[in-house]
């Protein structure tokens, strides 16, 4: 391959699926700051929904979108990821940010972070939970969307120069990602050129985080009531995770095989590699035995975690986000097609394994 990753191109208009995925994610730090105002007066919860309502259809459309060309471009009805299908109430100002416009935004975006940490400190899950809840979203953004958006007035796009200045040219297929725009459309998606060839470390980071806010829910839930089966649960993880995982599901993926004497996945970094290699796809076998030790490790916690209907709640909803943002954002970029969650389309797959690599 030319290059270890391929890059994908920016997204000039997004799906309802972009709609529904980053509103939920939204929507989360904004349900649990709502449950602890809640448990002190509904009242508040009301101010609480106003503030937020405020923020995002006047202060944040007014002095931020307006420069954004989702914005500019949209025509009655804004096409945003966030907030979907909102009126355009105020004119569109091509150009940057003026100083007056940025501090507006700041303050109007505080009272929505800070105001309902009165109630949540006197929560501390509840508040833990909400920083990771606000943590994820940032981090995902960060990673998955700034680096592919238009909106290059954002203080935060990340967007390469030069395929800003590609795209101004009026080259939206700005990136050369090693298929012609016929094939991609072929394929039905441009969000699967940009195959993965190599993980970052940055990547095991990210991943682990979100694996850590499952594991950890579970893990305190189980520890509230017994000491000892908690140290099973942890004994259960590292099992699976670190060597039936490893056994039976890893040593046929692309990224294991091509490291070194250690893993190199955003799984699982720097752990040594056990077993031998095996570069074919996985048997029934092997997959009915990564999918029993899964199915375990996700059960055993449960009935603890009934007990703890918050922890039950944060639980559930980071396995849901876990699914949601692996299944979007990298299996239509993974080049372990052995896998049976793989979503790259064919043709791209017969590219890719054509090629060099």
């Amino acid at each position: 391959m030319s290059s270890p990753n391929m890059s994908i191109p920016l997204k000039t208009k997004h799906s309802l699926k972009d709609h529904l995925y980053w509103n939920f994610l939204n929507f989360i730090p904004f349900l649990i700051g709502s449950i602890a105002i809640a448990r002190n007066s509904i009242k508040w919860v009301a101010v609480y929904i106003g503030i937020a309502l405020f923020f995002f259809l006047i202060i944040k459309l007014r002095f931020a979108c307006i420069h954004c060309l989702y914005y500019i471009r949209s025509q009655g009805c804004v096409k945003c990821i966030m907030p979907p299908r909102v009126p355009k109430l105020f004119k569109a100002r091509p150009g940057p940010h003026s100083l007056f416009e940025k501090v507006m935004i700041v303050l109007g975006a505080l009272p929505v972070f800070l105001f309902p940490v009165y109630w949540l400190v006197r929560e501390p899950i509840m508040l833990g939970a909400y920083i990771v809840a606000w943590v994820l979203f940032i981090l995902t953004a960060h990673r998955y969307e700034c680096i592919r958006c238009i909106n290059f007035e954002c203080p935060v796009n990340r967007a390469p120069t030069g395929v800003k200045v590609a795209f101004k040219r009026g080259d939206d297929f700005s990136w050369d990602a090693g298929f012609s725009e016929e094939e991609l459309q072929e394929s039905g998606s441009y969000k699967c050129i940009s195959l993965k060839k190599k993980h970052e470390f940055k990547d095991f980071l990210y991943w682990n985080l979100i694996t850590l806010t499952i594991l950890c829910s579970a893990g305190l839930a189980i520890g509230i009531y017994s000491t000892g089966w908690l140290l099973a649960y942890i004994f259960l993880v590292f099992f699976h995770f670190y060597a039936l995982e490893q056994r039976f599901f890893c040593t046929h993926c692309p990224y294991y095989v091509t490291s070194e004497k250690k893993m190199r996945c955003m799984m699982n970094w720097g752990w040594p590699k056990y077993f031998k290699p095996r570069p074919y796809p996985p048997g029934k076998f092997d997959l009915a035995i990564t999918t029993l030790g899964f199915l375990i490790v996700i059960f055993f916690p449960i009935p603890w975690l009934l007990r703890e209907p918050f922890l039950m709640f944060t639980y559930s909803v980071s396995i849901l986000i876990f699914l949601l943002t692996i299944w979007r954002y990298e299996c239509s970029h993974c080049i372990y097609f052995g896998c049976p969650f793989n979503m790259v389309p064919s043709e791209v797959r017969r590219k890719f394994e054509k090629s060099d690599y």
